[in-house]
């Protein structure tokens, strides 16, 4: 029974992650998004506003752009950024490209 047991944790830790679910953004896409979105946030905090609640209409108007841009409505967005929460392996590869993609950007900026 114990080999039986062990086994199975085997197999299951060995298993390759579920697919996502229909709807789901890819990586790729995810990675772009999340990179115009980091963008946003930026320019909104940074736009010497007069108060929070003017940043944050700011950035909401700024974020229905981004989802404009790449044809995804925000639930399909935010089901996907679940999903990839909930797999922080693979959270932690799109973020690694995104934060990498934002360094290239400011540096050939400065």
């Amino acid at each position: 029974m114990k080999k039986f047991l062990f086994l199975l944790l085997l197999l299951t830790a060995c298993a390759e992650s579920p697919k996502p679910p229909a709807g789901t953004l890819d990586k790729d896409r995810m990675i772009n998004i999340l990179i115009d979105i980091h963008i946003a946030e930026a320019k909104a905090g940074g736009a010497s506003l007069r108060s929070q609640d003017s940043s944050t209409v700011y950035y909401k108007v700024l974020e229905r752009e981004v989802f404009k841009k790449y044809r995804v409505d925000s639930t399909t967005y935010y089901n996907s950024y679940r999903y990839y929460m909930n797999h922080l392996k693979e959270m932690d590869q799109i973020y690694a490209a995104v934060v990498d993609s934002l360094s290239l950007r400011e540096n050939s900026i400065k």
